[in-house]
């Protein structure tokens, strides 16, 4: 246990860095990926194939290669965000490519009959996303959307590689320093576990409230 205490300023700075990173991340790549997924549904094509392709790519690779890449190849561009930018940058761009094709499966789901029937009502599409279709697809995606964002806490262990000092770079130089692995790593994982079921709790409560509000109103 002494090395838990003697470590545990460095363990909260490092979960305090990844909890930030993981909400700067999550907001960027959520707000960004919905964009793209509406900007495609009204552009047709001319933004949905570059989209597809997009997507297909950061889906596809492993996050050290798109944080190496961040890391190591940007500054030979002349682009230098350090490791942390760098971290925030990659997980951002394959955070984009999960929340496109999450709210662009939401976007599918909803009854084209609703766009009828909103026209004839004379709503026009800005107005008919803002108030009709964009609640329902939050409800609709809102499982997917947690469950990804769950799983992606454990991802930012990956950061490490590249200098960051979040959890499991913390992790390991004490272990380094101490031998102790077998319990420095439960602390890791408790951290991480921790995040995660924060997360787990909230979409809970969110969907409750949903749920209610749909009750109410039928």
């Amino acid at each position: 246990m002494d090395v838990i205490v003697a470590q545990f300023p460095r363990f909260l700075a490092a979960t305090w860095l990844t909890i930030w990173m993981f909400a700067l991340v999550t907001v960027l790549s959520t707000i960004i990926g919905a964009a793209l997924a509406i900007l495609s549904e009204a552009a047709g094509k001319a933004v949905s194939v570059p989209l597809a392709i997009f997507s297909w790519v950061f889906r596809g690779l492993p996050e050290l290669v798109v944080l190496l890449a961040c890391y190591l190849a940007l500054p030979a561009a002349g682009l230098d965000l350090g490791p942390v930018g760098s971290a925030i940058l990659g997980f951002t761009l394959i955070g984009i490519a999960y929340q496109a094709e999450i709210f662009r499966a939401g976007l599918a789901s909803v009854d084209p009959k609703l766009f009828e029937a909103t026209r004839a009502l004379g709503m026009n599409w800005r107005l008919t996303m803002r108030r009709i279709v964009f609640p329902q697809v939050v409800r609709t995606v809102l499982p997917a959307w947690a469950t990804f964002s769950a799983g992606n806490v454990k991802a930012f262990a990956v950061a490490s590689a590249i200098a960051v000092t979040e959890v499991m770079a913390v992790t390991r130089q004490s272990i380094a320093m101490s031998n102790q692995p077998f319990l420095l790593i439960l602390v890791a994982a408790g951290i991480y576990a921790a995040i995660a079921s924060i997360l787990m709790v909230l979409e809970v409560l969110v969907s409750r409230r949903f749920a209610g509000q749909t009750g109410a109103n039928s």
